[in-house]
């Protein structure tokens, strides 16, 4: 009887912490609610941030104030946005702020960036694609080969499986000449060949340092951009602006964000956004920018906060924020499950358990079914208090478990 026990134990226990997963999931999928926010974006002759609703069609624009606007009168308050629909009606103007405004112009000066943090998170194979940044006929294309940062760095080929000493000798000698300190913690690039140029990867070396390596009619190009020795980076995103006039985002550990710009010299100069900090851990940020203004929106468990920089310097021009509203799972879960089980976080790409706690107000669910389970138990005294406890500790999971198992027999 005493084995008959212990058994029974473990695999409540292991159904229990089933319960904790299962529960709250189908909890999760009959209540959960997404959050549906506005498209806002900071207007050049607007003046100020409009609350854009592409469903409707004749009034799709709306300011702070509550003015409502037709689509042709959005078009004309925000023509950055919208420069393709007023060149095709022929409204596009000359000049919007005292810059001159040409099509090619508006798209050389566009920036659309994204940051999501399962980018961040995400496994890496620890393979990477290094592009000719300077190929003599026809555009970037794929080389035969890969490379990987160890206690150096090596080529390898991709059909032999090879690893290219010669190449790899050649690149570990250039970044040992310029100051690299092996092993890197990470590379950041950009290996698509859906670009006008390739600006090869940006690496941190074992001491905080970054570094931009490319390869150049065949040759290794290493230089310290010194941007570390000021900032202390946390991550690198490239972007391969269309006007060149920066090589990517940074967020240093403090959470600020910073892009990389390249000076006339042919150096790295960081220039801090102009605004207040992200977690890169859990917050998404979309970056809209155009010739005049960019639009920074960051979107937290909180809500969202907008972002007007002004575009030369990425000074602060304005700020707009939407709270939150909890929906009916965030409300359910306070209030039935004290803490559950999940197979993973919504802003990682691992698959791992990881346990929520909600707080301390969901432990009166825990003491109602305690003292329901109280009254409905049989048997002794015994049983009766080993079951009020297990669930004034499991709650809910704890009785489903209790009920999908045969009853422990008396002794």
């Amino acid at each position: 009887m005493k084995h008959q026990n212990i058994l029974y134990a473990v695999i409540l226990v292991c159904t229990t912490v089933v319960c904790m997963w299962v529960l709250p999931a189908l909890v999760k999928m009959a209540t959960r609610e997404p959050q549906e926010y506005p498209f806002v974006y900071y207007g050049s002759v607007l003046k100020g941030f409009g609350l854009v609703d592409y469903k409707n069609k004749e009034m799709p624009l709306t300011d702070l104030a509550g003015n409502r606007y037709t689509a042709e009168q959005f078009d004309s308050l925000m023509p950055l946005l919208n420069y393709r629909q007023l060149m095709s009606d022929g409204r596009l103007p000359d000049s919007i702020g005292g810059r001159e405004v040409t099509p090619p112009l508006l798209r050389m000066s566009t920036v659309i960036f994204r940051y999501k943090p399962e980018e961040v998170s995400a496994p890496e194979s620890g393979l990477y694609i290094l592009q000719e940044s300077m190929p003599r006929r026809g555009g970037l294309s794929i080389p035969p080969d890969v490379f990987r940062l160890r206690g150096g760095i090596e080529f390898v080929d991709a059909a032999t499986n090879r690893v290219d000493e010669k190449k790899s000798a050649r690149f570990r000698k250039a970044m040992e000449k310029a100051g690299f300190a092996f092993p890197a913690r990470w590379a950041a690039g950009n290996p698509t060949t859906l670009k006008s140029y390739d600006e090869g990867y940006f690496c941190l070396d074992a001491r905080g340092r970054l570094f931009h390596l490319k390869m150049v009619n065949g040759r290794p190009y290493v230089r310290d951009t010194h941007a570390g020795d000021s900032i202390d980076i946390r991550s690198f995103s490239m972007y391969e602006a269309p006007d060149r006039r920066f090589y990517g985002f940074m967020f240093d550990r403090k959470g600020s964000l910073y892009i990389l710009e390249s000076d006339l010299a042919g150096g790295y100069e960081p220039r801090k956004l102009g605004m207040g900090p992200v977690d890169p851990e859990t917050d998404r940020v979309t970056v809209m920018g155009n010739l005049l203004y960019w639009t920074v929106t960051v979107e937290t468990p909180g809500g969202r906060r907008y972002y007007a920089l002004d575009t030369p310097t990425l000074g602060p021009v304005a700020e707009y924020h939407i709270d939150a509203e909890p929906d009916r799972w965030e409300r359910v879960s306070r209030r039935l499950f004290p803490v559950y089980l999940t197979m993973g976080r919504e802003n990682s790409s691992y698959v791992a358990p990881h346990l929520t706690f909600t707080g301390v107000a969901a432990l009166a669910a825990n003491v109602v079914v305690a003292l329901l389970a109280l009254l409905a138990t049989g048997g002794g005294r015994k049983r009766k208090v080993w079951t009020v406890c297990y669930l004034l500790l499991t709650g809910i999971a704890g009785l489903a478990a209790m009920a999908l198992l045969p009853r422990l027999r008396r002794e």
